[in-house]
């Protein structure tokens, strides 16, 4: 058994930046998915690929010790209804639960915390088992088995599978807090409607939704510190490896050019880490104020999209007129409402005015889009029911005004006196 979690010495240096490559796609889908059944299964599929195994799975643990989720990757349907039960955590399993290191392994069968495996269950020799967890928290252990086209797993091979397990863990943390915020939401209203009090149900939602700010701030800056500082370190050790290495024959001229896309890949990760941060909480909205953000927000939607877009905003609803609490539900309504333009419309142009007038504030954003059916299609619609709910928290209202082929006016008005 090895803890070591450095590359071994004679480690393939050719594969190393494909490993890396692979590492870094995989950490950027998990951290921009929100989705817990899809994060655990990206996880799985990319640790798999990351190290080259044939079979990997990942164990999410309950606070006693078993096994309460169970995905697990290179085994088909037929063949997992032919093994019968999932795995409890028990034996070798259970055991990389206990520790905060990793587990590798040349033939875990010989190993005495093994437990062995049930009837029709693949033959496994080489192991290599992760923990995942983050603050002190564990969350459930990552294993992985039978190398290809080799016997055993490398210390290199342990090092990434660490690393990943670093990004599973913060990805799976913020999964489960949306997960909870929405169950919590749900369980607000349904005391607001047997309460029938406008004023509790005002009270809890806005609970819930400074709750989901605090916690988009906390995670913005997670990324933003902590996921953003991993990936200047990987930058900083590609530099090493370069440095340390002479490029002089044509395989190493290669290799050069190899490491220079890893170096763009590694740099492009690290610029979606940071807009997700930004996405996530605007630092400009705090600082400057509603307009600032606003034109920063329809910016970066115009440049990702390809839309035309445009922006207008009165000088009145500044960050001096405006509550933190308003500029929050006018930025967080037009961010909405431009993601479902861009997920849905077709438009190909969307503006965005902000105005005041007679004591209320309005913004208006509209689209050139396919348009829809609004009296059939709105009313359960999740995303525009969060808006609806967010402006009535500062008293104001969203309208949804569309029909087929006529584009999409969402239509936000607060009162600000």
């Amino acid at each position: 058994m090895s803890m070591s979690a450095a590359p071994d010495d004679g480690a393939d240096s050719h594969q190393w930046p494909n490993q890396v490559r692979v590492l870094l796609e995989c950490a950027v889908d998990i951290v921009s998915e929100h989705d817990l059944e899809a994060i655990l299964r990206r996880i799985v599929e990319g640790a798999a690929e990351v190290v080259g195994a044939k079979y990997a799975a990942l164990g999410i643990y309950g606070s006693d010790g078993e096994i309460t989720s169970f995905v697990y990757h290179g085994i088909d349907a037929e063949l997992a209804n032919r093994i019968g039960e999932l795995p409890h955590g028990k034996g070798l399993l259970g055991n990389v639960n206990m520790t905060a290191k990793p587990i590798r392994l040349k033939n875990l069968s010989t190993d005495t915390r093994s437990c062995g495996f049930p009837i029709h269950h693949p033959p496994m020799k080489s192991f290599l088992g992760a923990p995942v967890g983050r603050g002190g928290r564990r969350f459930g252990n990552l294993y992985l088995t039978e190398k290809l086209g080799e016997s055993s797993f490398s210390a290199e091979d342990e090092a990434l599978i660490m690393v990943l397990a670093t990004f599973a863990a913060s990805a799976i943390e913020s999964a489960e807090f949306v997960s909870s915020e929405r169950s919590r939401a749900d369980t607000l209203a349904r005391l607001v409607i047997a309460e029938e009090s406008e004023r509790v149900r005002r009270g809890s939602l806005a609970a819930v939704i400074a709750a989901q700010e605090s916690e988009r701030a906390r995670v913005a800056r997670d990324l933003h510190d902590d996921i953003g500082q991993a990936l200047t370190s990987v930058l900083l050790g590609l530099r090493l490896i370069e440095s340390s290495t002479g490029f002089d024959t044509g395989d190493d001229s290669e290799r050069r050019s190899r490491i220079d896309e890893l170096r763009l890949l590694v740099a492009n990760a690290l610029q979606r880490t940071r807009q997700l941060a930004f996405e996530l909480r605007p630092t400009v909205l705090d600082d400057v104020g509603l307009a600032p953000a606003l034109e920063r927000l329809v910016a970066d939607v115009a440049k990702r999209s390809g839309l035309v877009a445009d922006v207008i905003v009165d000088s009145v609803p500044n960050q001096k007129e405006l509550s933190s609490e308003i500029s929050t539900v006018v930025y967080r309504v037009v961010q909405e409402a431009l993601t479902n333009v861009v997920r849905h419309s077709q438009a190909s142009s969307v503006s965005v005015a902000v105005t005041t007038f007679a004591g209320h504030l309005r913004a208006l954003i509209e689209d050139d889009g396919i348009g829809f059916d609004s009296e059939r299609h709105v009313s359960g619609h999740l995303g525009l029911q969060g808006m609806k709910e967010r402006a009535e928290l500062v008293g104001g209202t969203v309208r949804i005004v569309s029909e087929p082929n006529s584009g999409t006016t969402v239509v936000l008005e607060i009162p600000i006196v």
